[in-house]
């Protein structure tokens, strides 16, 4: 890996330009050692780790840790060989502070010299970052010049990374820019390439850059390398499907063989992830595999430390228990009066919707209704442009955030699962369609986040006056022994998204029978009941679980098949292919983010997609619909769709002509089998700033 590093820099022509002429090797030897200097000294030094002291000189916030986080401080730690740590606590817990706090104890105990915190979102990881700007500067010695780094395919349009990006420091220049403060920002060597990223001292971003480390794409060796001397931290873990949780399987096993930290966070992991995850961890191990006992297992909160010498699992107390009682609704025509109902009271409502279209429909209806003010009324989901996107995110977290008092008042968000893990909001009031047990309380993580007295204001100590938090859930009504459309007569687009209707009867089965989702006691109950093995399925939905228990299969055995062969050392079995030379973005769905192809390896496993841009024609001159020109205007301006949607919807958009498209993607350097610019003039009707791309569900007349 160092070699391939070495190889990398001395290819840069800037300072090993070519020449014509001959000479002898010993002037081209001496010759090459000073532009090998001059080449070096643009890497930015290694800063030095200070000593970890406790948990406030890292949260001067955090006045009593949580159990989780006094575990966190006090575990003992190996000095030498591989450790695999688990943080199991609710959302909002604290967890990310326990994880920090323990990458901290193992740098100073000389384990690592960084952090690589993965994140399953583009959104999740921005959020990450902010919060990482501000313990930077705790890890290292003062006076030190770490580089904290955003790594994922839009980070540049994040300009509170872009801001902090050192650009000097390219030419060789060991001073700062003044506008920059020197705890949080970054060199701009890590920032020039997204295979150099994880070399930066602190790094937050998508599982996705991380993943390409143990796939067949070039350069692959030195994301490992980044990773080596890091503590890997990997967050919401549950939210990782078959394929995904095969290769952060692979990931674990190779940073474990390195002696790397891992540490993996998660709400609602199952056992059978679990599980999973500590026998990759194991595999590499000189020593028995070892498990710990269900009783331990099926505790919840849970700290769980894997090392050489077998797996300890902690039981943790919680220090933040929520009762939240389910209710039930069989129609959307329910679902409307509700939330007109509870808004026109001065409630704050979230509906999370499963499909867009679904989400659409929902928002007309409120619109037509005449009973709201539409600018009380927010819809969000993928299908908007960056900026657009990027604004309406905004807009919730000003409105529903945790800073939010009486502007909260009345406001409605109608939500995709874009909102399931990103955005920091707080519901009055939430409905959600019935989706998979995790999904659910991940959702109601969004119902009365915040403790807040009567009036919507935060308080900082003193129970919540708002009464008991209640999830709302639109479902078909129930069935003992349901039918095969069971779910699908009701949610015909849903039925696609969670194609697994067993789960979803499962998922009805258990919060019909407990009443209400109290956290942490029924946690590990709730999961299980849906996830677990032997359970007792309805005939009518049998060949549904059975398909979808076929599609994991297939997809493990999919990613098993893009993995590096780590084990046949460097031979053509490692690589089972030959690979395009670059590494570009698919354009996958936005609920999903960032997902990566070489060739026909791919980061994540989705529907294939087009990327849109989209743009005006300003005086005959193609421009970012967004404003603004270059690169990052046009990101701006970007949204992704399954391939399927477009070939559907496709005769309602207005594009470039063949020929324009052409020359477009030439100048931007695009794959034109996958990229589609779309013309949004005035009074467009396929595409506006608060419905986002519709196609032909065109907007109605309000």
């Amino acid at each position: 890996m160092t070699v391939v590093l070495c190889d990398w820099i001395g290819s840069n022509e800037k300072f090993f330009q070519w020449v014509d002429e001959e000479f002898p090797l010993k002037v081209y030897w001496e010759k090459a050692l000073s532009e090998a200097e001059r080449a070096l000294a643009i890497l930015p030094p290694s800063p030095k780790v200070s000593e970890f002291q406790n948990i406030r000189s890292l949260f001067p916030y955090i006045h009593t840790p949580s159990p989780l986080q006094e575990v966190s401080t006090e575990i003992q730690l190996n000095k030498i060989g591989a450790q695999l740590f688990i943080l199991e606590d609710l959302t909002g817990s604290g967890k990310t502070e326990a994880a920090l706090t323990l990458a901290k104890r193992l740098m100073s105990s000389g384990r690592a010299n960084g952090i690589f915190y993965a994140l399953p979102t583009m959104a999740t990881a921005n959020a990450m970052y902010s919060r990482l700007v501000d313990v930077l500067s705790k890890l290292y010695l003062p006076g030190s010049k770490p580089s904290l780094i955003l790594a994922h395919s839009r980070s540049r349009l994040m300009e509170g990374f872009t801001s902090k990006i050192w650009d000097n420091l390219l030419k060789g220049s060991s001073e700062f820019n003044n506008e920059t403060p020197v705890y949080a920002g970054c060199a701009s060597w890590f920032a020039e390439s997204s295979k150099k990223a994880l070399l930066a001292d602190v790094g937050v971003g998508t599982i996705d850059q991380a993943l390409m480390g143990v796939l067949q794409f070039r350069h692959n060796n030195l994301r490992l390398l980044g990773l080596e001397k890091k503590v890997f931290i990997v967050d919401e873990v549950h939210a990782y499907d078959a394929y995904m949780g095969k290769e952060l399987e692979q990931l674990i096993s190779v940073l474990a063989y390195y002696g790397a930290p891992i540490i993996l966070l998660s709400a609602t992991m199952s056992q059978t992830q679990r599980t999973q995850y500590l026998s990759a961890f194991q595999s590499v191990l000189s020593v028995e595999p070892s498990k710990d006992s269900d009783v331990e297992t099926l505790s919840y909160p849970l700290f769980t430390k894997a090392d050489s010498n077998g797996i300890e699992s902690i039981p943790v107390l919680s220090n933040r228990p929520r009762n939240i009682d389910v209710s039930w609704l069989s129609s959307e025509k329910q679902c409307i009066e509700y939330i007109i109902e509870k808004a026109s009271s001065g409630k704050s409502v979230v509906w999370i919707r499963n499909t867009i279209d679904d989400a659409l429909r929902a928002f007309r209806s409120l619109l037509s209704s005449k009973k709201i003010d539409p600018e009380k009324i927010l819809l969000f989901h993928s299908r908007f442009a960056f900026s657009d996107r990027q604004r309406i995110e905004e807009q919730a977290v000003s409105e529903l955030g945790k800073r939010s008092s009486s502007e909260r008042a009345g406001k409605i968000v109608i939500a995709t699962q874009v909102i399931e893990q990103s955005l920091d909001i707080d519901a009055d009031e939430l409905i959600s369609d019935l989706a998979p047990i995790d999904l659910l309380v991940q959702r109601s993580g969004r119902l009365h986040r915040h403790n807040r007295d009567a009036s919507g204001r935060v308080k900082d100590t003193g129970a919540d006056e708002r009464g008991t938090p209640v999830l709302h859930i639109l479902a078909p009504r129930w069935a003992e022994s349901p039918q095969q459309d069971w779910y699908s007569a009701m949610f015909h687009a849903g039925a696609y998204v969670y194609p697994n209707h067993a789960r979803l009867w499962l998922t009805q089965k258990v919060l019909r029978e407990q009443g209400t989702i109290q956290l942490p006691d029924n946690a590990r109950l709730l999961i299980e009941s849906v996830y677990g093995n032997g359970l007792d399925i309805p005939s009518g939905l049998q060949d549904s679980a059975l398909e979808d228990r076929g599609k994991e299969y297939s997809a493990r055995s999919m990613a098993k098949n893009n993995l590096i062969v780590f084990s046949a050392g460097y031979s053509s079995v490692s690589f089972q292919e030959d690979l395009s030379s670059a590494d570009w973005n698919s354009g996958v769905s936005d609920d999903i983010d960032d997902s990566y192809f070489a060739g026909d390896v791919s980061t994540r496993l989705a529907s294939e997609s087009v990327n849109i841009w989209l743009a005006q024609n300003t005086n005959g001159k193609i421009i970012p619909y967004s404003g603004g020109d270059g690169p990052e205007a046009w990101e701006s301006s970007r949204l992704s769709v399954r391939r399927g949607w477009w070939e559907k919807n496709k005769n309602a958009c207005i594009g470039l002509s063949e020929d324009c498209l052409e020359d477009w993607c030439r100048e931007h350097k695009k794959n034109k089998d996958y990229s589609l610019v779309l013309l949004v003039e005035e009074n467009c009707d396929f595409y506006t700033d608060r419905e986002g791309l519709v196609g032909n569900n065109k907007k109605q007349e309000e």
